[in-house]
Parts: structure tokens; C-alpha cells; sequence
């Protein structure tokens, strides 16, 4: 019993020195296995129909002249992909080359997108005859996740799925809700990272006359290009 006992101690370091060798290294190449898969199935943003795969695109030549800044940024070309719709349909944003576009990047999860979505609903709304486009472009969730939004807030404009989030990171989002307001020329005339506030209308003139920050935004792109052929 005592060679047992005196045994003891020494089985305890063996155990550790096991552990430290084999264990830890074991875990921290799982963990690297596990990052790797995740990168490889998030670059999987899927193929369409013609072959092409979704994601960041580059514009058409014609599009864009020789020099061009194509850039997320304001007085930039706004840059191009191909996305699937929750319809099915495959989609450009320069295919609406020649329309003023709203491009408002959002998620269900997305408490302010949520609150805002309404505001761009009666924007559409408003507007849509004049050749106004809405494109809700929703960043990495199922269709199964997405649909029961878009049937509850009644959208009916684009819905459409960056899958692997490479059109977000395109547009170098830091944070949701953000929106473009690209104008016919297809360039981005302003944009706005946050929810747009709803206001209430007042009963006096001013308060009548007033814009919200969406609808001026809008009335800037709807007037772009107008006098110059656009449209």
C-alpha cells in the first residue's frame, strides 16, 4: 500500500505533461479545421443559371469608362453583382442602369431594419412610377428566415440574398441598416449608415411641406439625369 501511495504524486505530472502534449495541440487543430471549413463554405455564395457565380461583379465595359472609380463611396460608380432574388430571379444592379435606385442593405435580426422597412414600402409606393427602384439587399439568411418578413411588411419590391456576405464586404458595411441612393447614371449619390427616423407630420404648413431625410434623399436621385436624357 505504501509503494501505491508514494506512486500516486508521480502519476499526476504524467497525466498533465499528457494533456499539454497531446490534448491541447489536438484542440487547436480542430479549432483550425473548424475556421477553414467556415471560410470555405462562406465563399460558397452559389452559381446561377448561366454558370456565373453570385456575388461582386464587374461592371460592364460599356458601363464604366476606361478610369472610372467604381467605389462604395459618394460621386463613385456603385459597384456591381449578381444576386439571386427570393423570387428566383438572377439580378444585376446595373441592369437598372438608367433608374434611380435605393439600396438598402438589411437583416431580419435587425431591430432598426425592422423599423425603418416601412418607410421604404411607402417610399416604393410613392414613387415606383416614376422609375424608382427599391432593392432590399438582405445579408446572409435562408430564404426560410427571409420569406415570412417580406410577407409580413407586404414588400414588393427585389428582395435580394448575399448569401456569403461578399457584396456586403464589397460595400464595406459596418454596421446595418445601410442605404445607397444611386442615381441614373449609376452613380452613388449619397449614403446613409443607420435607420432613417420616421417623423411625424405636423399640422402647420411647415410642418406640411417638410421632407424626411429618406424622401429628400430620394427626390435627389429622382431628379438626377432628367435633363441630360437620363431615364
Amino acid at each position: 500500500m505504501t509503494d501505491n501511495a508514494a506512486d500516486l504524486p508521480r502519476q499526476a505530472p504524467k497525466r498533465r505533461t499528457i494533456v499539454r502534449r497531446w490534448l491541447y495541440p489536438l484542440v487547436v487543430l480542430v479549432a483550425i479545421a473548424g475556421v477553414i471549413w467556415w471560410l470555405e463554405a462562406r465563399g460558397d455564395g452559389g452559381v446561377s443559371s448561366m454558370g456565373e457565380r453570385y456575388g461582386p461583379a464587374e461592371l460592364p465595359v460599356a458601363l464604366a469608362p476606361v478610369g472610372a472609380n467604381v467605389k462604395a463611396e459618394d460621386g463613385a460608380l456603385a459597384p456591381d453583382f449578381l444576386l439571386e432574388a427570393l423570387d428566383g430571379e438572377d439580378t444585376r444592379l446595373s441592369d437598372y442602369r438608367g433608374q434611380p435606385v435605393v439600396l438598402n442593405f438589411w437583416a431580419t435580426w435587425c431591430g432598426p431594419c425592422r423599423k425603418e422597412m416601412p418607410q421604404f414600402i411607402a417610399a416604393y409606393e410613392a414613387h415606383r412610377e416614376e422609375g424608382l427602384v427599391v432593392i432590399g439587399l438582405n445579408l446572409q439568411e435562408s430564404e426560410s428566415i427571409i420569406r415570412p418578413f417580406v410577407d409580413d411588411f407586404g414588400i414588393e419590391f427585389p428582395v435580394l440574398i448575399d448569401r456569403d456576405g461578399e457584396v456586403g464586404d464589397d460595400y464595406r458595411l459596418l454596421g446595418l441598416p445601410a442605404t445607397y441612393f444611386i442615381d441614373r447614371d449609376g452613380v452613388i449619390e449619397s449614403s446613409f449608415i443607420g435607420p432613417f427616423q420616421a417623423e411625424e407630420r405636423g399640422t402647420n404648413v411647415q410642418g406640411a411641406i417638410e421632407q424626411s431625410e429618406l424622401e429628400g434623399r430620394i427626390a435627389a436621385i429622382l431628379g438626377s439625369g432628367e435633363g441630360d436624357g437620363g431615364g
